[in-house]
């Protein structure tokens, strides 16, 4: 296409009145720019089936359709340019979401500390390093292509499914190190107790794993010699979610398998053990509960300790060294520090370790607040009259008083409107469900497991009884008896991605003129554009920082 076509295009477009009706214009750079992202994505599926064999490639695309399913939700309310697409940052926020909500997986790479513009956009990963260089590089140049500026829902939903698969063959590959260190067949046939010893030793592999347990103690694990509970106390709980999978997926009578037979359980046991594990993240935030004095969703850090010493909670152990960089302190007075009940829940620390994808941690119960309103309101920035409406039509009512004033203060500072997905808005929600909705974290704080903190600091991530009573003498100060958790002002109301969009697109909606001629070039640059050979792929991969 040559740059007197493009030109004349551009002209026509802006000349002919098309500028002046902004929704027509808007319609027809959405269509250009659909087109030249697209050349980019459609091989994506060819690529996977080239290099990844079809058995794969199907097992992709069929699980990418629910993922599409749920990613559309946010597609419709998080901020995006007139193509419909998200920008990377608020792709990252909608896989995250994603994943928690239906794996209950917090992806390597998509912490929820990322998420909210804190940290500087280009120094996170790029998208498709989630994969862990895991796929054949040309697939992985496929993603990065077609990731380069921004995200379309079939894109995403396709990464998602890749993710997915690749930990259901991480399952299967260590159910097969089950077999062959238990002397199974892997073409004959095994009974029914040896299949329950096969997941159950699967699961104790990601145990021992997480609890940095080294390959002659593990083995006394697996052997039965050392008792599992030492190390995870819910292990008979998990033998009976393990047995339930096994009821729903086998056949019934049957007692003969085959491997292949591990096929469905390890896809049910992917898609369902989060949830089942987050029943003991209830368990723990009942117990916090119990510990709190004036503020809801806060206990007094010396309360914190006095459980462990006098009331037997064994796993309230972390250090305020910890505790802080995890975000779960609040500080604010002086000598009085009260731990956040939600931050310490959803917190690093109550995370297991069970892939090189992901970690399983709780499940952020203020999402599903933020699910309701999404749908309610279907739009990224809501008046505040029309925010409270929202709020009082689907989510309970507010426990402190003041707070639809105080979102009449955020909407005014902020042109009239609150951003669903902005910093001060999760504030808001902190403020008026403290239980549910952490606070958000306003630092550049690491998400980090016990053990990456120590490697880090060169401190302890837990307190010693003779530390704990060293804090309660050196914190013997009353609790107050009011309960006032400080807001932080003057945090930034719109996520970097929505920030960009409104420098790139003025007021009242229409497009620049220079945001035309980007389209059109793009268009031209479709047109024209050479076939990149494997080489040249390789050639100009960036260095994964995630490898």
């Amino acid at each position: 296409m040559s740059f007197s076509f493009i030109a004349w295009l551009f002209i026509s477009l802006c000349g002919s009145g098309h500028a002046d009706r902004p929704g027509e214009l808007s319609a027809v750079l959405s269509e250009i720019s659909q087109r030249a992202h697209g050349k980019h994505c459609e091989d994506i599926l060819q690529t996977i089936e080239t290099k990844m064999g079809v058995e794969r490639k199907e097992w992709i695309e069929g699980q990418s359709a629910s993922f599409e399913a749920a990613l559309r939700p946010l597609f419709a309310v998080l901020p995006h340019g007139n193509t419909g697409r998200l920008g990377l940052e608020m792709a990252r926020y909608a896989l995250h979401r994603v994943f928690v909500d239906a794996r209950g997986w917090n992806v390597n790479g998509l912490e929820e500390s990322n998420l909210h513009g804190v940290r500087n956009a280009s120094t996170l990963p790029p998208l498709q390093s989630i994969l862990r260089g895991q796929v054949p590089p040309e697939v992985e140049a496929a993603f990065r292509q077609c990731f380069a500026t921004d995200v379309g829902i079939k894109d995403l939903g396709l990464l998602a499914a890749s993710l997915d698969e690749l930990v259901h063959q991480e399952v299967l590959q260590r159910a097969k190190n089950v077999f062959k260190a238990k002397k199974l067949p892997m073409f004959g046939h095994i009974d029914l107790k040896q299949m329950q010893e096969v997941l159950e030793q699967v699961m104790m592999g990601y145990i021992c794993d997480s609890a940095g347990i080294q390959q002659e103690e593990r083995e006394k694990y697996l052997s039965g010699e050392l008792d599992i509970r030492e190390k995870y106390p819910s292990w008979p709980s998990l033998q009976q979610f393990l047995h339930s999978l096994q009821d729903v997926m086998l056949p019934a009578q049957a007692t003969r398998f085959h491997f292949e037979d591990l096929t469905g359980l390890v896809k049910e046991l992917n898609e369902h053990y989060g949830r089942w594990q987050d029943g003991e993240c209830q368990v723990l935030s009942n117990e916090l509960k119990d510990l709190e004095a004036q503020c809801p969703g806060h206990i007094n850090l010396r309360q914190f300790y006095s459980s462990h010493l006098h009331q037997n909670k064994w796993q309230f152990t972390e250090s305020v060294q910890y505790l802080r960089s995890l975000g779960a302190l609040e500080e604010s007075e002086t000598n009085k520090p009260r731990l956040i009940s939600t931050n310490y829940v959803l917190g690093a620390n109550n995370c297991v370790s069970t892939s090189q994808f992901y970690s399983q941690c709780c499940v952020n119960q203020c999402d599903a607040h933020l699910r309701k309103l999404e749908k309610a309101v279907a739009q990224a920035e809501v008046p505040a009259d029309d925010l409270q409406a929202a709020i009082t039509a689907v989510l309970p009512e507010p426990d402190p008083e003041g707070l639809f004033e105080k979102l009449q203060e955020i909407a005014k500072r902020h042109g009239g409107k609150v951003t669903l997905h902005g910093l001060q808005f999760a504030e808001w929600l902190h403020h008026a469900y403290p239980r549910e909705c952490p606070a958000p974290k306003f630092k550049d704080q690491p998400e980090e497991l016990s053990s990456h903190f120590e490697s880090r600091t060169h401190m302890s991530s837990t307190f010693s009884d003779a530390d704990m009573e060293a804090y309660l003498e050196s914190h013997n100060v009353a609790e107050s008896q009011k309960c006032h958790i400080p807001w932080t002002e003057e945090v930034p109301n719109v996520p970097l991605q929505a920030r960009r969009l409104q420098e790139m697109t003025p007021s009242g909606g229409s497009t620049s003129w220079w945001a035309a001629f980007a389209a059109v070039s793009a268009l031209g640059s479709l047109v024209t554009a050479r076939v990149v050979t494997r080489n040249e792929m390789n050639a100009e991969a960036p260095t994964d920082p995630m490898a």
